[in-house]
């Protein structure tokens, strides 16, 4: 069937909200103009490469890695480069050869690859919690490369200046098991900030943001209330956590500041809220003990 025969899909369809979702952050638009960019876009490059998410049908997600079920009326892809008018087909152009340095050998230790999802939000210098660095993260993550090499969908996202790039759908969502840099233990905290500066030093974010990072974890490692045990560390980690999003609230106003140095009255504030906190769970739970044995 000619291109100019076949319906435009709709992407107002929840089959498609994933896609919509990764124009509309790409192009800081709305929902509605991205539907418009990716009809738009269906018109003027045809259907190859575009797929929709699988989902149910009061919106939820997919399971990560379960393949994308496309609507029925999603045509067939056309080729990336149709034969141009008049016969005249050129040859495919020869493919580059690998060149490497033959006395270089792979490391005695391979480091582990984040998610795609988290690289990227690193790339845009967006905030992205901790736990995609750790150790049950990293495991997800290559899981989920496995599972896309076996079975791969791709997903079209909007880059600079209007082009395209395509990559694996299922490496632009974030994990449902993602958790916040509070909820981490300190340990994994500490061993997430490792992959964490490397991850941000392949995203360029440049000498001064990664040294003002490394002296931030640094700090927090070495403080005074580490001396206190677990209560210490659990301040240590919300002062983290909030600063962390704080900071990037500010990088997106042009306000961003030095976060290597530490708010010793923030953190003295935050270390009383949590204790107040307790006080009072403590205190609402003898009332209940009184109140069931009286």
């Amino acid at each position: 069937m000619d291109q100019e025969a076949r319906p435009n899909p709709d992407f107002a369809l929840p089959g498609f909200a994933g896609l919509v979702e990764i124009v509309m952050e790409q192009g800081q638009i709305s929902r509605e103009e991205a539907i418009e960019v990716l009809t738009q876009r269906w018109v003027d490059r045809g259907a190859g490469g575009i797929q929709p998410d699988r989902q149910e049908d009061n919106g939820a997600g997919a399971a990560l890695g379960d393949p994308p079920h496309p609507p029925a009326e999603v045509p067939d892809p056309i080729p990336p480069n149709p034969a141009p008018p008049g016969g005249n087909n050129t040859a495919p152009a020869a493919s580059t050869a690998i060149t490497f340095d033959s006395a270089a050998r792979v490391a005695s230790m391979l480091s582990s690859r984040p998610a795609d999802y988290a690289l990227k939000r690193l790339e845009s210098q967006k905030h992205v919690p901790l736990w995609y660095f750790t150790r049950e993260g990293l495991r997800e993550a290559a899981r989920t490369v496995r599972r896309s090499d076996e079975n791969e969908t791709l997903a079209i996202t909007q880059a600079a200046e209007g082009n395209v790039t395509v990559r694996a759908a299922n490496s632009l969502t974030a994990s449902k098991n993602a958790k916040l840099d509070h909820q981490l233990s300190y340990a994994d905290f500490m061993f997430a900030k490792n992959h964490f500066l490397t991850a941000i030093e392949s995203a360029k974010w440049g000498v001064e943001a990664v040294d003002a990072f490394n002296w931030f974890f640094h700090k927090l490692d070495t403080h005074s209330l580490r001396e206190e045990g677990d209560q210490g560390e659990r301040a240590l980690l919300h002062y983290a956590a909030r600063v962390r999003l704080d900071w990037h609230d500010k990088l997106a106003l042009g306000k961003a500041y030095n976060i290597g140095t530490i708010n010793e009255e923030l953190l003295t504030k935050i270390a009383r809220e949590l204790d107040a906190r307790d006080v009072k769970v403590g205190l609402e739970q003898v009332g209940i003990f009184i109140s069931t044995y009286t």
